[in-house]
C-alpha cells in the first residue's frame, strides 16, 4: 500500500511546506528493542535514538521525507516485520482550525447536527472514530524595560549636570496553555468535525447540562459514544509526547515571544490514526 493522497472533502490544507511523506508506527507486534535495532539499520541511525522515539508512545512518526521513495521503502519493511504502520502525504491533513467546528450542536435520533451551520449533519453510522486529545502551547516571553537611575559617579564627573543614567533590564516569563479537544473522523472521508472543551455552547445536552465546561465536554463524549457505538474511541493523544511541535515568534517594541505548539502535530497524529483505522486488515 502506498501513500494516501488528499481525501475527498470540502477543504484540504497542508501545514508542511513543501509536502512531506510521513511514516508512522501505530502498533508494535514485538519488543521495542527489536524494532529499534531494525529501524536503526533501515535509517542509518542508532538503536538508542530509535528506542527513544518508540518509547515516547504510539503512534510515533519514524520518518518524514520530501522524497516518496524512501518513505515507501521503509513502510514496506516495517509492514513486513508485522507491525501496524501507516504512511500519508502530510498535505492530506486537515488542520483543526479548518475542521467543522461543533460550537453549537444538537442530537437527533439518526444524526448529530449543527444549528449554526446550514446542512451540517453527521449520521451516526458515518462516525468512524472519536479521538480525545490535548493541544498544548508553551510560550516564552522576554520583556526589556529601560529606565533612568540616579548615578553618583555621573553627577560628580559632570559637575551635577548629568544626574542619571539609562538602565536596561530583562524579564523572562513562561506560560503553558492546554486545550482539550475531540476529533470526530468520518467513515466517508469528509472533513472531520472538532469539539473544543472551551468556547462551546453545550445547551444541546438538555437536562444533562452541567455548570462546568470540563464536565459538559466529557458528557458530550459519552453521548456521542453511546449514539455511535461502532466508532473507535481512543485517548492516546491526551499525552502525545511524540507529536511534532511547531514554533512561532512574535515581536513588538520591548517584547519578544516564542510559542511552541503541539496542535499541528496532534492533528497529524490524529489523521494517521484515522487512516490506520480505515485501512487496517480485519481482525
Amino acid at each position: 500500500m502506498g501513500f494516501p493522497g488528499p481525501q475527498t472533502s470540502s477543504r484540504t490544507h497542508a501545514w508542511y511546506l513543501p509536502p512531506v511523506h510521513v511514516v508512522a508506527i501505530v502498533e508494535l507486534a514485538g519488543p521495542i528493542e527489536a524494532e529499534a535495532a531494525a529501524l536503526a539499520a533501515d535509517l542509518g541511525t542508532t538503536a538508542y535514538e530509535e528506542r527513544l522515539k518508540l518509547a515516547a508512545g504510539l503512534p510515533v512518526i519514524v520518518l518524514k521525507s520530501a522524497d516518496p521513495e524512501p518513505a515507501a521503502a521503509l513502510l514496506a519493511k516495517i509492514r513486513a516485520r508485522g507491525h501496524g504502520v501507516i504512511g500519508c502525504d502530510a498535505s492530506a491533513v486537515v488542520p483543526s482550525g479548518a475542521m467543522v467546528s461543533m460550537r453549537r450542536f444538537a442530537f437527533e435520533p439518526d444524526a448529530l447536527v449543527l444549528p449554526d451551520v446550514p446542512g451540517a449533519r453527521l449520521p451516526w453510522d458515518d462516525v468512524l472514530a472519536l479521538f480525545r486529545a490535548m493541544h498544548t502551547t508553551r510560550t516564552e516571553t522576554l520583556t526589556e524595560t529601560k529606565g533612568r537611575k540616579f548615578s553618583a559617579g555621573r553627577a560628580l564627573l559632570s559637575g551635577g549636570l548629568m544626574m542619571t543614567k539609562t538602565v536596561a533590564s530583562e524579564e523572562r516569563s513562561e506560560s503553558t496553555e492546554r486545550d482539550q479537544v475531540l476529533y470526530v473522523f468520518r467513515a466517508g472521508q469528509e472533513t472531520p468535525w472538532l469539539l473544543r472543551e472551551r468556547g462551546t455552547h453545550y445547551t444541546g445536552l438538555g437536562t444533562q447540562l452541567g455548570p462546568a465546561s470540563a464536565q459538559n465536554f466529557l458528557t458530550t463524549i459519552a453521548r456521542l459514544r453511546a449514539l455511535a457505538p461502532r466508532a473507535v474511541y481512543d485517548e492516546r493523544l491526551m499525552t502525545p509526547r511524540s507529536a511534532p511541535t511547531r514554533a512561532s515568534r512574535t515581536a513588538s517594541p520591548g517584547t519578544e515571544s516564542h510559542a511552541f505548539s503541539s496542535g499541528s502535530g496532534v492533528d497529524l497524529l490524529a489523521h494517521l490514526l484515522a487512516q490506520w483505522i480505515s485501512t487496517r486488515p480485519p481482525r
